[in-house]
């Protein structure tokens, strides 16, 4: 059994498959990087960057896989202004769908989804993360 709460499962359960898709989906034309700055600037496979947690707070999740939750969650929270805005900003206060995505999917970008549900933003999460899209890039705008 993992450590890490994995909230795509859940939410999976909740909501079904279909709030996942994968990059090929050509009904999002608005990506957002919810990773650390660092490592959206390692991978920068979707257009935008809006992170949850820094550098700093991603690392100490690393070494505590069991707290991953409540450090996502405390990110979130704490960053909820500049988060809100920002999803409000590049979704243009709802009018473009918007795909999300984190390093595998399984609670950055499922955290910042129920965010941009709340919100009334039209979203889905990147299947899988960023990290199984190595190979392929799509441009910003």
């Amino acid at each position: 059994m993992s450590n890490i709460l994995n909230l795509d499962k859940i939410l999976l359960i909740i909501y079904g498959k279909n709030i996942f898709t994968d990059l090929n989906s050509s009904e999002y034309k608005k990506t957002i990087d919810v990773r650390s700055f660092e490592e959206y600037i390692s991978l920068p496979l979707l257009q935008y960057n809006v992170s949850v947690i820094s550098k700093k707070e991603h690392e100490f999740l690393h070494r505590h896989l069991y707290l991953a939750g409540i450090v996502v969650f405390y990110g979130l929270i704490k960053n909820k202004k500049y988060i809100k805005k920002e999803l409000l900003k590049i979704s243009n206060n709802g009018k473009y769908k918007i795909l999300i995505g984190c390093s595998k999917g399984r609670l950055r970008s499922p955290a910042v989804w129920l965010y941009a549900k709340y919100l009334g933003i039209d979203a889905k999460i990147l299947k899988y993360g960023v990290k199984n899209y190595k190979s392929k890039k799509i441009s910003g705008d």
